[in-house]
C-alpha cells in the first residue's frame, strides 16, 4: 500500500460555510452543492491529484456542545448524553456532505474520527489512518469531520477538523491544505482590519495577538486556533502550504485549488509571494 503521495491535498469545508452557525442543525444546501461541484470539476481536470475532504461541524456540533458544557473537562452521566447528541448531529451533517459529493459525481467514503480517535487533555493522541490510506489507494475520496472523541482525561472532547488534518498529515503528508470558510482570510485585527496575505512560522507572533476566535458559537477556538494548529504542522513539515480563504462565492474554491490568482492568507515555512 502506498503511504507516500506526490500530489495529495486536503480540503476543509468550514462549519460557518456549510451551515448557519447561529441556527441549530441548519445546513446551507446551495453552498454545499456548488462546493461539491467545484471539487468534482477540479478532480476531473486533475485525476492524478488525491483528495481528502474534511468539514467542520458548524451548527451541527458547536451549539450542542456549548449547551451541554462539553468544553469543560468533567465526567458525568449528563455529559455523555451531550456527547451522543453532538456525535449524532455531526454525523447527520456528514451524510449531507457525502450525498452532495455523490450527486456531483464523486465517490466518497465517510469516516467518523470518533470510531478510533483517542485524546488526552483535549489533544488528539491517536487515530487509525489505515482505512483512509486504503480509500485513497482505491481512488475514493475519504470524507472526515471535526468530531467528539474519547478522552483519557476528560471522558470526551471535541477535536477540530484542523487537529485531525494535522494528525493525519503525519501519516499521509499533503502538499497543500485548503481551508474554505466565510472570511476572506486571516485579519490582522477583526473585523475592521486587513487580510494578512502570508504568515510564516517566523512572522507568527507579529500577528497572533490580534487574531480572534470566532463571532459564532465555536468550541474549538475559531480562526486563532486554526492558524496556530496549521503553523505548528508546518514547523514539523515545512513542505506543506496552507491557504485560508472564503468559499462562499461560487468559483472561489476552484480559484484556490488551481492557484489562478492570489486570494486569502497563505501559511507556509517562508514568506511566499503570490
Amino acid at each position: 500500500m502506498n503511504n507516500n503521495y506526490s500530489n495529495l491535498i486536503y480540503i476543509k469545508l468550514g462549519g460557518s460555510l456549510i451551515t448557519n452557525k447561529k441556527t441549530e442543525s441548519t445546513a446551507h444546501p446551495t453552498t454545499i452543492k456548488h462546493l461539491a461541484a467545484e471539487i468534482y470539476n477540479f478532480k476531473s481536470s486533475n485525476p492524478a491529484t488525491q483528495i481528502i475532504v474534511g468539514h467542520g461541524a458548524g451548527s451541527y456540533g458547536h451549539i450542542q456542545a456549548l449547551r451541554n458544557k462539553l468544553h469543560l473537562c468533567a465526567h458525568s452521566s449528563e455529559r455523555w448524553s451531550g456527547v451522543l447528541e453532538v456525535a449524532q448531529a455531526v454525523s447527520q451533517l456528514s451524510r449531507i456532505i457525502q450525498r452532495a459529493l455523490h450527486l456531483a459525481g464523486l465517490q466518497a467514503k465517510l469516516f467518523h474520527p470518533s470510531e478510533s480517535a483517542i485524546c488526552r487533555d483535549k489533544q488528539l493522541k491517536s487515530l487509525d489512518t489505515t482505512k483512509i490510506k486504503h480509500t485513497i489507494d482505491s481512488q475514493v475520496i475519504p470524507l472526515i469531520h471535526g468530531d467528539i472523541c474519547f478522552d483519557e482525561t476528560c471522558g470526551a472532547s471535541i477535536i477540530s477538523t484542523e487537529s485531525i488534518f494535522a494528525y493525519i498529515s503525519t501519516k499521509l503528508q499533503p502538499t497543500n491544505i485548503y481551508i474554505a470558510g466565510t472570511e476572506p482570510g486571516v485579519y490582522d485585527s477583526y473585523p475592521d482590519g486587513n487580510i494578512i496575505p502570508a504568515i510564516s512560522a517566523s512572522s507568527r507572533n507579529t500577528y497572533f495577538t490580534n487574531i480572534t476566535t470566532s463571532k459564532s458559537p465555536d468550541i474549538t477556538g475559531g480562526m486563532k486556533s486554526k492558524v496556530d494548529i496549521m503553523l505548528e504542522l508546518i514547523r514539523h513539515y515545512p513542505d506543506i502550504t496552507v491557504r485560508i480563504f472564503s468559499g462562499t462565492k461560487p468559483g472561489n474554491l476552484t480559484n484556490a485549488l488551481t492557484g489562478q490568482y492570489a486570494m486569502g492568507t497563505i501559511l507556509s515555512d517562508n514568506h511566499p509571494h503570490s
